[in-house]
């Protein structure tokens, strides 16, 4: 089992990943921003306006857990 993970949450554009990358920088942690690890199928829907299912989400929640 690795160390602690901490999740910043918030509204689209309210700065968790600025707050994210400052604090993973000044306790020298691994910062992941959990739009990067979205399935191509899943940026699409977004940008499309298309709600995500709770089964488009799994395996976006499962890149989450194997990148902390």
């Amino acid at each position: 089992m690795a160390g602690e993970s901490y999740i910043l949450m918030g509204v689209s554009g309210s700065g968790k990943s600025l707050i994210g990358s400052k604090i993973a920088t000044l306790f020298s942690a691994k910062f992941i921003d959990g739009d990067d690890l979205h399935p191509a199928k899943n940026i699409d829907k977004m940008s499309q306006g298309i709600p995500l299912t709770d089964e488009d989400r799994l395996p976006w929640l499962e890149r989450l857990n194997d990148a902390s």
